[in-house]
């Protein structure tokens, strides 16, 4: 019987990637409770006009996102931090462009509540992130 290699190809790279597209997953989500939460309370306590709280609460976020798949997602060993921290900031400063543009769309234009609006923007950002993290920031420097 003749085997499909692509097939085979893409059952490899799922099998290969679900460990650790799981715990993206969990840290992804352990930065989205940091996010949003500081989302929630630059707004709702401190007045910051909602997209800023946004990019603010993301940057923190994202803090917590490098340390989580450094340590625990990739296992990455690499003592050059400022290089590989450089790169995580690159990839999430595209994923916050995108994030930002995300929320506005659907708060202004679909008229979402902007919590809910953080969670759609997140959940469309953080697949990209995950392919770009494992590629460049944790893939070129080891």
């Amino acid at each position: 019987m003749k085997t499909n290699k692509k097939a085979d190809s893409l059952n490899k790279i799922l099998k290969d990637n679900s460990k650790s597209f799981l715990l993206y997953s969990v840290g992804a989500g352990i930065a989205t409770i940091v996010s949003i939460g500081l989302l929630y309370i630059f707004t709702e306590f401190f007045g910051i006009f909602y997209l800023y709280s946004s990019i603010i609460s993301y940057f923190l976020g994202m803090v917590a996102n490098y340390s989580i798949n450094k340590f625990i997602t990739f296992k990455n060993k690499s003592k050059r931090i400022l290089k590989q921290f450089s790169l995580f900031v690159l990839v999430a400063l595209i994923g916050l462009a995108l994030n930002t543009a995300l929320i506005y769309l659907f708060v202004e234009f679909f008229e979402l509540w902007y919590i809910l609006a953080q969670f759609i923007a997140i959940s469309i950002v953080s697949i990209l992130s995950y392919i770009g993290h494992k590629k460049i920031t944790f893939g070129f420097i080891r």
